[in-house]
Order: structure tokens, then C-alpha cells, then sequence
């Protein structure tokens, strides 16, 4: 099912633990869907699209718990509607080509509005930021002999103005 513009997974089924008692009494709470947005290359050019993905909302039923989970996906960020591969597309714009919120909002088609780009772009700042082993070659090579001084800059740029 689905177009060259969208495409519909299931994960393959687990049988979790909770992430917070790591209790593995569990009962399922409900099939969710939730759909990223991703950015993929297509003949000379890249193309986003839409990733729809269904899986299933878990409950501990351990005593004195009762917490509701969710299976952690390592492609996207927590609470993202967008994946890493477009998020660092988002930032290489902006900062290697210059690129304003707005343009880049018209390259990805409007399906992010501007004030959407600059919260990506600010929250993947944060992430790359946070944790030097997971930034990408190209995001090292651009921070230079002096990180601290790059980031300096990239702060004073970044501040979304909502």
C-alpha cells in the first residue's frame, strides 16, 4: 500500500519490558499510527516523504506502576514528526548553504512551515550539540579548530522567535 510518496511499515513484533520498573508484564494499550516525515534521494534531485508507521502502545501491569510506553525508535527523536536524516538535511541547509527558514520550507514543498524549520533546526542544534559522538562528518568539518567559538554563533543565530 502507498504512492512513491508515502509508505506504510509495521515494526516487527517484540515482546518489551517496561523502561521504568523493567517489569515484563505487559499488556497492550492499543495499535497507534504515526506518521514522519522524511527526506530521501530521488534521480538528481531528493524528495520528501511520508512514513507511516503503526505500532503498539504498551501498559506495565507490574504492581505499583501501571506506566505507558511506547517502543523508542532510534531513526527519529522523541516527540519528532520528522526523522534525524531530514532534521540534519534541515541544519545543512541553513548553515553550509545559508539558506533562510522560509526557503527552506519552499524546498521541502511547505510541508514544514518556517517557524516548523526553525524549531527542527534549533532542537537538532541542542541534540548534535549534546552529544559530540553522534554528529555527522560534514557537522564537524563545519565547526572548525574552535568548536566553543562555533557555537557561540550558532546559538546567537538560532534562537527561534516565536
Amino acid at each position: 500500500i502507498g504512492d512513491d510518496d508515502h509508505f506504510f511499515c509495521v515494526p516487527k513484533r517484540t515482546f518489551p519490558q517496561c523502561p521504568k520498573c523493567g517489569g515484563d508484564k505487559i499488556r497492550n494499550q492499543g495499535n497507534m499510527q504515526r506518521d514522519y516525515l522524511d527526506i530521501i534521494p530521488r534521480d538528481d534531485d531528493a524528495a520528501v516523504i511520508t512514513i507511516s508507521l503503526e505500532f503498539r502502545k504498551n501498559k506495565c501491569l507490574s504492581p505499583g506502576c501501571g506506566c505507558v510506553f511506547y517502543p523508542s525508535f532510534t531513526f527519529a527523536s522523541r516527540y519528532s514528526r520528522t526523522t534525524h536524516r531530514l532534521e540534519n538535511a534541515v541544519v545543512r541547509m541553513i548553515l553550509q548553504d545559508g539558506y533562510s527558514y522560509s526557503d527552506v520550507s519552499e524546498m521541502l514543498e511547505w510541508k514544514l512551515s518556517k517557524q516548523v524549520v526553525g524549531l527542527v533546526y534549533y532542537r537538532r542544534l541542542r541534540e548534535l550539540e549534546a552529544n559530540p559522538e553522534s554528529q555527522p562528518r560534514w557537522f564537524r568539518r563545519l565547526q572548525g579548530d574552535d568548536p566553543k567559538h562555533f557555537w557561540r554563533i550558532i546559538k546567537r543565530r538560532a534562537k527561534p522567535r516565536l
